[in-house]
This record gives C-alpha cells, structure tokens and sequence, in this order.
C-alpha cells in the first residue's frame, strides 16, 4: 500500500508529464499527394431503381458466395445478379 503523505502546496503544484505516445512525431510532415487537375470524368451507369431482395442461404453456401465476389473485385449483390444472369434464360440481358 502507498505511504501516506501531508498535502502540502509543494505536492500539489507538480508539473504535469505528457506521455510519449502522446506528442507529435518528429519527422518532417508528409506531402500531400499531387492533385490531377483535369480529372477523367466517366460516364455514369443507368440509374436503376434497387429494391431490397432478401433470401435464406446455408452459411456454407453464403460465405462460398462472398468469397467468389471478393475474388471477382464485385460486390456480393453485383455477383448474385451476374449469376442470375447468366443461369435464368428468362433474365438474359439483350
């Protein structure tokens, strides 16, 4: 257990330490990043109205799919409509 010690206006008045982790870094200040000034303007897709379509899938059968999508740099929902895509005849894009 800690000694007991009269408080006096000398302990009182002890300066406060900042912690390390707590002050800046030392080193120089990063660059910022260079701005292109005439950025590529792409065209943007056709709006489409999205509605929410929610099923239930065995937890296999889910993580199967996020792995296929992250793979393919998709979305989960962009890849469940490329695969409906392909495999409904009555969905084939025109």
């Amino acid at each position: 257990m800690a000694k007991a010690v009269p408080l006096t206006l000398e302990t009182m008045n002890v300066p406060q330490i900042t912690p390390a982790a707590a002050t800046p870094a030392r080193s120089a200040a990063p660059k910022p990043a260079a701005v292109d000034p005439a950025p590529v303007r792409r065209k943007k897709a056709e709006k489409v109205n999205h509605v929410p379509f929610q099923i239930r899938v065995p937890a296999e059968l889910a993580r199967a799919v996020k792995i296929a999508a992250a793979e393919r740099d998709q979305s989960i929902s962009a890849y469940v409509v490329e695969c409906l895509h392909a495999n409904m005849p009555s969905l084939q894009r025109k």
